[in-house]
Order: structure tokens, then C-alpha cells, then sequence
């Protein structure tokens, strides 16, 4: 029970790490967008509507995570199926190639680990699995990052 109690702080500590990484990443996408605005008079659609869509998909994954907290496993079901949902929509796709298709699989995959364990109640299973969820969120971040800085 001890190492349970170990393994939600940490994942709640890397969820509120990613939560403020999510918001100071959306202020440097914020300021980009202005300024392009300001050149071009013209707003970014595509960049508002991707915000709004990892918005939606934070929220889901802070769901799962209080489903976790709580042994709620309707609710961490709940919070995954949403997951691998928007992990099939054309919004998730905001970089084309083998590496982020490779990641959205190992996102897809660990989603359903973690909805397998709900379903067989197990905690502890979903806890791991959620933060390797959390993880495969954070690769991906990072690579996308990279691919960007590239792209400039």
C-alpha cells in the first residue's frame, strides 16, 4: 500500500509538472501567434484549435488520474476511452511522419493498458500504466519541440 501511496504523488507530481510545461508552452505559442498577427493581420486557426484539443486531452487525463486516486475505475474508463478517441481524430495530427506515428501508437497502447486494468479493477496495474501514459505524453511533447525548431 506504501509504494501505491508513492506511486500517485508521483504521478500526481508529473501530471501538475506537465500541467504548468502545457501552460507555459501554450503562453510561447501565445506570443508566437501575436506576433504573426501583428505582421500579418491574420489570426493562426490551426494553433487555437490544437490548444483547445490538448486542453481537452489534459482534461481527460486529469480524470483519469482523480478516477486513480479515488478507485473510481468508471471514471479512469472514462478518462481513457476519451484518450484513445481524440488519439484517432485528424486534430491530433499536428506532425506528419514514422516517429510521431510510432508515438501515437505507444500512446494508444498504454491508454488501453490502462483501461484493461480498470476494468479488471486493479490499481495498481493502472497506476503504472498511467504513468507510462504519462510518459509516452511527455516523449512526444519533446519530440514535437524538436520537430519545430527544425522546422524554423
Amino acid at each position: 500500500m506504501r509504494s501505491l501511496s508513492l506511486l500517485i504523488i508521483c504521478g500526481i507530481l508529473i501530471t501538475g509538472w506537465g500541467d504548468q510545461a502545457e501552460r507555459f508552452s501554450s503562453l510561447q505559442a501565445k506570443e508566437k501567434t501575436n506576433a504573426v498577427e501583428q505582421r500579418t493581420g491574420k489570426k493562426n486557426p490551426t494553433q487555437e484549435n490544437v490548444s483547445k484539443f490538448m486542453q481537452a486531452k489534459l482534461d481527460s487525463s486529469k480524470d483519469v488520474l482523480e478516477g486513480l486516486v479515488t478507485e473510481d475505475f468508471d471514471l479512469i474508463e472514462k478518462g481513457t476511452k476519451k484518450m484513445i478517441e481524440m488519439s484517432n481524430a485528424t486534430e491530433w495530427q499536428v506532425v506528419e511522419g514514422p516517429i510521431f506515428a510510432q508515438q501515437s501508437a505507444e500512446f494508444r497502447n498504454a491508454a488501453k493498458e490502462v483501461m484493461n486494468y480498470a476494468k479488471k479493477k486493479n490499481v495498481d496495474g493502472a497506476s503504472l500504466s498511467y504513468l507510462h501514459l504519462t510518459m509516452t505524453c511527455i516523449a512526444c511533447h519533446k519530440q514535437i519541440k524538436k520537430s519545430v525548431v527544425v522546422m524554423k
